[in-house]
């Protein structure tokens, strides 16, 4: 077993890569994230009590949770250093900024594919695996296929559409656009399509927090699941950041996620045969989306329809859930 050392923060939780160790750590007041560590049971690494017996550094913090703390961060930049040892860093989040190292190996969820670091290895969200029970495979029937949505797809307020346009207007890479833009581009071309059936339940605003959530957190988790069930393909396009929790969950459901393509990088890519169980749209044939949707349904057999949802699942649970990654995470270390 790999070992690391780690000089822990007492007032910032720290990574789950740790949980068999410390702990887990559970915050009541983000929804539904407890759910995703229930699969780690057993140690990925063991820690050890000085630095010159580790096989790497660890920081043990998100590194977005660790704006406040640049001197910290600095020493553990240095301790690898002066070692000669990796950094391993965990930073899930939106932000795609450069880690201040370019030696540390750096496992983060957001990032495009034009500006990837050679030290920077794509990670899946912490998402919920949500099957509960046996696979339920949708049938491919003689209708239009059915594309689901259900999340944030309209601007809060005045203030959140101008800031919205603002921004994409200073926006030179067309991918980087706001991922709300593109949901509602997404949405609009989808429900003017004849060709489609439509599966879509908009919200204004959303929010994961127990303080902030607008509507009831367990009915909306299960209009949530339930239209991911109710649907033959699980429209997938980012948020804030260059990912998206419901790719992972839709997949953990085994459904077909569409996923507009904004120059992302999926974990594993090199492992992982995506065209299998994805249907992957670049976002610059959005104008398309309805045609590629159906075009693929109905080209497709009933055997490979179900044959793409088995492989859904199987990716995810072998490849994509948090303990999976978290095991193959060690090969990089």
């Amino acid at each position: 077993m790999k070992t690391v050392y780690a000089e822990l923060l007492d007032d910032v939780p720290y990574v789950p890569f740790l949980y068999p160790n410390l702990g887990a750590q559970k915050r009541e007041s983000i929804l539904f994230l407890n759910n995703a560590f229930t699969h780690i049971t057993e140690p990925f690494v063991t820690l050890v009590d000085t630095p010159e017996k580790a096989d790497a550094i660890l920081l043990p913090h998100n590194y977005s949770s660790l704006k406040n703390h640049h001197t910290y961060v600095q020493k553990q930049i240095d301790l690898a250093k002066r070692l000669g040892k990796h950094l391993v860093v965990f930073w899930h989040g939106d932000s795609d900024r450069p880690f201040p190292s370019d030696d540390a190996i750096v496992f983060r969820t957001s990032a495009y594919r034009g500006s990837q670091r050679p030290n920077e290895i794509m990670m899946p969200a912490y998402a919920e695996d949500l099957l509960d029970g046996e696979l339920t495979v949708r049938l491919k029937h003689g209708g239009k296929p059915i594309v689901g949505f259900c999340g944030w797809a309209d601007y809060k307020n005045f203030k959140n559409r101008i800031g919205t346009l603002v921004q994409n207007m200073l926006t030179r890479d067309k991918a980087r656009v706001k991922g709300i833009t593109y949901r509602m581009r997404a949405i609009a071309h989808l429900q003017q399509s004849d060709r489609i059936q439509q599966n879509f339940i908009i919200r204004r605003s959303y929010s994961g927090n127990s303080s902030t959530i607008k509507t009831d957190p367990k009915k909306a988790r299960q209009e949530y699941i339930e239209n991911l069930l109710g649907s033959d393909y699980a429209l997938v396009i980012k948020g804030d950041g260059n990912y998206s929790y419901r790719f992972y969950e839709a997949l953990s459901l085994g459904r077909i996620p569409v996923l507009l393509d904004t120059d992302c990088i999926l974990p594993l890519e090199d492992e992982i045969a995506y065209s299998e169980c994805v249907l992957r749209v670049p976002y610059a044939d959005l104008s398309r989306l309805s045609d590629i949707v159906a075009n693929h349904y109905s080209s497709i057999s009933r055997d490979d329809f179900i044959a793409m949802q088995k492989k859904a699942r199987e990716v995810f649970e072998t490849y994509l859930r948090v303990d999976s990654f978290l095991t193959r995470s060690l090969t990089y270390i």
